[in-house]
């Protein structure tokens, strides 16, 4: 890890961690005083709304954790990483919040059953309103660390302090109705709390489980890695592009084309490039760049080795009168085929036509065998290529 992944590193994990702690002190207060108030003030709708910021106390912790975990660097055992710690927090967040809506859901029908229903009071309407205040502001201090972060934890965090925010609107006006001659509308009011909490349960936990199942990004995004890709010169085209989230880390994997002439330092440097462009200005915690000479979406592998090719080779080399040698074998798998470029030093004194005329003796003695399908040779004594 560079210097300057490590003090990013530092500061989302800082930034992450105040966020969480500063949440947890306002869930602290708000449970305590909905409760208090919805006990006394006689408030099903309150009563719930409690239990809702007391969800977010449990996550808060839930998310501190992950936070912890997902910082620690690399090692033997996790190769890519702790990230997914984030991504296992945000799923118990959503499991959390179906949890304590169905519980609450039970608890609201047996009350709604029995036909108890009284009337709230006006500390119920005070709770309420300061509820809504401050979770909201949570909600969008939460947010924004998140996303500048991209902690899939913390977003969900801000999202469940945005359903408190939400149902305690509801629970200000279940409380008002029912004081102005509606006593129905607070325990009614408690359903509909109950459905966000279980609402939003489900859309993180959801999100969360897809990105457990390694789902890709969006194909927007998507698109905006392909463009990445084909930017950087020297790549002809892109295949078999895969991505894949652990937490706020993404992780890429991309097969390039690049031209079948060039050497492989060059072919390397090329697959450098883009996977350095990709982490800087995509963001990509790394990529896995894998070097094609053609689209192998349909590679056909030929089973063959250098020393069998180079056999072949030099039994034509040592049968064909006038040469003296040969040098520079380059072998190439293109299309199916076996393709070999060599030199080849020609006896001295001869004359450049008697030199291509070895050249194509050799050439079609190469590709008249079975193993060799064309053979590109050049003649010290021309610069000239015989195919």
């Amino acid at each position: 890890m560079t210097t300057g992944d490590k003090e990013k590193t530092d500061e989302r994990v800082r930034e992450t961690k105040t966020i969480t702690l500063v949440g947890s002190a306002v869930n602290i207060l708000l449970t305590a005083v909905k409760m208090a108030a919805g006990m006394m003030a006689g408030s099903a709708a309150l009563v719930a709304d409690a239990f809702h910021s007391l969800t977010d106390l449990i996550t808060d912790a839930m998310v501190y954790v992950s936070i912890n975990i997902a910082a620690k660097e690399a090692d033997e055992d996790h190769p890519y990483g702790h990230g997914r710690a984030e991504t296992i927090a945000a799923t118990a967040i959503g499991a959390t919040l179906i949890l304590v809506g169905l519980l609450l859901l039970m608890d609201l029908g047996k009350k709604l059953v029995s036909g108890v229903v009284g009337v709230p009071q006006w500390p119920a309407l005070a709770a309420a309103l300061l509820s809504i205040v401050a979770k909201e502001a949570l909600y969008h201090y939460t947010v924004i660390v998140g996303r500048r972060h991209d902690n899939q934890a913390i977003i969900a965090n801000a999202w469940h302090h945005r359903s408190d925010s939400i149902s305690s609107v509801a629970a200000l006006i279940g409380i008002g109705g029912a004081m102005a001659g509606f006593p129905m509308l607070d325990p009614l009011a408690a359903v509909i709390v109950v459905f966000m909490i279980t609402k939003v349960g489900m859309e993180i936990a959801w999100e969360a489980l897809g990105d457990l199942m390694d789902t890709s990004l969006s194909a927007e995004k998507m698109e905006e890695l392909g463009k990445e890709i084909l930017r950087t010169q020297g790549v002809v085209s892109y295949h078999e592009l895969r991505t894949r989230k652990l937490g706020g880390d993404l992780f890429v994997d991309a097969h390039i084309e690049v031209r079948p002439d060039i050497s492989v330092s060059e072919a390397h440097n090329i697959a450098e490039t883009v996977r350095h462009n990709l982490k800087k200005r995509l963001g990509a915690t790394d990529a896995l760049v894998h070097i094609d000479a053609e689209d192998d979406m349909q590679y056909k592998i030929i089973r063959q080795s250098r020393a069998e090719v180079e056999r072949e080779v030099a039994k034509y080399v040592s049968s064909t009168a006038g040469v003296r040698g040969y040098s520079q074998v380059v072998i190439h798998y293109l299309g199916g085929e076996t393709v070999v470029e060599l030199v080849v030093e020609v006896e001295d004194g001869a004359t450049v036509g008697e030199a291509k005329q070895i050249a194509i003796a050799m050439k079609k003695g190469l590709e008249d065998g079975k193993m060799i399908h064309k053979v590109v040779i050049r003649g010290k004594l021309t610069d000239n290529t015989i195919n």
